[in-house]
């Protein structure tokens, strides 16, 4: 049981001390650089699409009937 112990003594500390990715020694970020105001890009002009007639509206009399299966 006492190896049992040990082994997972020394597996807990292997895991704490690798759980941080970062390689060399911890430091505080640097401040942002202050962000300079951003102009909204200019979008070109584009022509209207032309306007195409809708298709007509299908009249149920022109419609051969069904019987429902489909």
């Amino acid at each position: 049981m006492n190896r049992n112990a040990r082994l997972l003594a020394a597996a807990a500390l292997m895991a704490v001390l690798s759980a941080c990715g970062a390689k060399g020694p911890l430091f505080l970020p640097e401040k942002p650089a202050e962000d300079a105001p951003v102009t909204p890009a200019t979008t070109p002009e584009t022509t209207p699409a032309p306007a195409v007639p809708a298709e007509p509206p299908i009249d149920p009399a022109t419609v051969p009937a069904t019987d429902g299966n489909g």
